[in-house]
């Protein structure tokens, strides 16, 4: 399942001199709604390494971590094995 971080509004990080720069990077980055791995991506890290520092950031209040919901309706599987089949013939 994917996971959605966002920052609070105007954090400040001042007050916690303790932070990495990995962490006060990830804040920024957050803003509204970012995936985890996208946040991975940006900071060239491993998954694990960033969910380690967003547990940091969570409890000190700075993030906000969000699933979202489930999606209610999926795709037939003959759509999907017709979207298949066209990428194998390219």
């Amino acid at each position: 399942m994917v996971a959605y971080v966002s920052s609070k509004p105007d954090p400040d990080l001042a007050a916690y001199p303790e932070l990495h720069p990995e962490h006060r990077l990830l804040v920024e980055l957050a803003g509204r709604g970012t995936p985890v791995v996208e946040l991975a991506a940006d900071l060239d890290l491993a998954v694990g390494v960033v969910r380690v520092l967003l547990g940091d950031l969570l409890s000190r209040g700075l993030v906000a971590v969000h699933q979202p919901s489930r999606a209610t309706y999926l795709p037939d599987n003959d759509i999907l094995k017709a979207v298949v089949d066209g990428l194998r013939a390219l």
